[in-house]
């Protein structure tokens, strides 16, 4: 019973963690898109050597590579956003962007027939995309004045819709009886080929030289390497136990996590009305929960 929620926040809060970590590499000047390659590389590989350690290197690798190669596009593509606009829209409001797959990849699940209509379900969606929804407009009027402002949050805000299609992707297309840490170590590794391709076209080839050249760049890669990869075994383990709306409610989690400590470890100003939207946030997300649990039973 208890499985679900303890994934659910152990992923939702190490999310959180990936964006802080993220934004104060790209304080420190990384060229975001190498930085993301490297990480998701690192990270990828350490669990595909966890996996073979452990005898789990196995399947039908023709449906694995096919399955991890739209896997880590859904996956390259909203991450690439995202670390992106980092650095010009805040590590806070980056967290916020991340609430908003549940409401996306829960109409997704019903238009595909994936998901049941469920009235308080729905509900509880609808709240928490009010309470993500005043926090974006609170944070576009509020850099709208900067050169470009409001276009970054245009790019950080529309990555849920590709992180809610990645979401039933995972799901409707799981190759049967592949182990989640499998599938994470491979979605990983082909999400970082394709931001490292994009990387050269947009950072240049000599950017991926300043992620070794400064030290504490070099240290918040490592770390993040460690970050994305606990993550992303909870994470998989989570969509397979509990499937993809479900899974979408780490956003809630990481926009409750992130961005407080962005506030009080990063000097952010929290966007006009933060307590009213969190409440918001957090009141969708539990009615969500309530309301999937008596369905269940």
């Amino acid at each position: 019973m208890w499985v679900a929620p303890a994934l659910l926040l152990v992923t939702g809060g190490l999310l959180a963690v990936t964006v802080i970590v993220s934004q104060h590499a790209a304080l420190q000047g990384a060229a975001m898109l190498w930085y993301l390659a490297a990480v998701m590389a690192g990270a990828g590989l350490l669990l595909l050597g966890a996996t073979a350690i452990t005898g789990k290197a196995k399947g039908n690798w023709r449906q694995l590579l096919i399955y991890s190669l739209g896997g880590g596009a859904f996956r390259a593509v909203p991450n690439a956003m995202v670390y992106m606009s980092i650095v010009h829209v805040g590590a806070g409001f980056v967290s916020i962007a991340f609430a908003f797959p549940l409401l996306l990849t829960y109409l997704m699940a019903l238009f595909f027939g994936m998901e049941r209509f469920a009235p308080f379900r729905a509900l509880g969606v609808a709240v928490a995309l009010a309470g993500g929804l005043f926090l974006v407009f609170s944070k576009v009027e509020g850099i709208a004045t900067e050169s470009g402002g409001v276009g970054w949050v245009i790019l950080a805000s529309l990555s849920p819709i590709i992180v809610a299609g990645g979401n039933l992707y995972r799901t409707k297309f799981w190759p049967p009886g592949a182990p989640p840490m499998l599938l994470a170590a491979l979605m990983l590794i082909f999400a970082a080929l394709l931001v490292a391709t994009f990387a050269v076209f947009i950072d240049g080839g000599v950017g991926i030289a300043g992620l070794w050249q400064n030290q504490v760049v070099l240290i918040l890669t490592g770390v993040n390497i460690a970050v994305f990869a606990l993550q992303y075994v909870a994470f998989f383990q989570l969509q397979h136990v509990a499937g993809p709306v479900y899974l979408s409610q780490i956003g809630s989690v990481a926009a409750a996590v992130g961005v407080p400590v962005a506030v009080l470890f990063l000097g952010e100003a929290l966007p006009q009305g933060f307590a009213f939207a969190l409440l918001l946030i957090v009141a969708g997300a539990a009615v969500f929960q309530i309301a999937g649990h008596r369905r269940s039973s």
